[in-house]
């Protein structure tokens, strides 16, 4: 159960990412290892120690096929870095949402999340089009290579619902 209490509303600002996404049986996999290699191929956690890291599943047909899933991942970088396929350069818009933190691999809590907020007096969420939820990987430089499986060991995530003050 989520207590109201451990709910923040946040104001995410707008930020220049790196976006990938990977479409196969086994996409937040391989994107995950796409945003290590990009990393460290870029010295990210070096230039910019204020790494954000983002994922989520977009909205997407399958087309019937079962064993194919979707995943986007987006690391933040400085504003003026060229990037190259299959990466490709987006700016996030940022906004209000409801976070609410928990270990990695707990994501049935969007859920109860949802109706928590739902249930709120003074919030409603909004429809991005884009994505459900947002998982903000918290403690991003751990996606440096040489912390290697301590990510696993250490990651929390922030699940982030898009809200509006009403």
């Amino acid at each position: 159960m989520i207590n109201t209490q451990q709910i923040r509303f946040i104001q995410i600002p707008a930020m220049t990412i790196a976006s990938i996404r990977c479409i196969s049986t086994s996409p937040e996999k391989d994107s995950l290892n796409a945003v290590i290699h990009f990393m460290k191929n870029r010295n990210i956690s070096e230039k910019n120690s204020e790494v954000r890291h983002f994922g989520y599943i977009p909205q997407f047909d399958k087309g019937g096929v079962a064993d194919i899933d979707i995943f986007e991942r987006w690391v933040t970088i400085p504003e003026n870095m060229e990037i190259a396929e299959p990466f490709k350069k987006k700016t996030f818009s940022g906004g209000l949402y409801a976070a609410y933190t928990v270990p990695l691999g707990f994501f049935d809590r969007a859920s109860m999340l949802k109706d928590v907020i739902n249930a709120l007096p003074n919030y409603q969420l909004v429809t991005t089009g884009e994505f459900d939820y947002l998982e903000e990987y918290l403690n991003g430089w751990l996606f440096s290579p040489e912390y290697g499986n301590e990510f696993f060991d250490q990651a929390q995530i922030d699940i982030l619902l898009r809200v509006k003050k009403i």
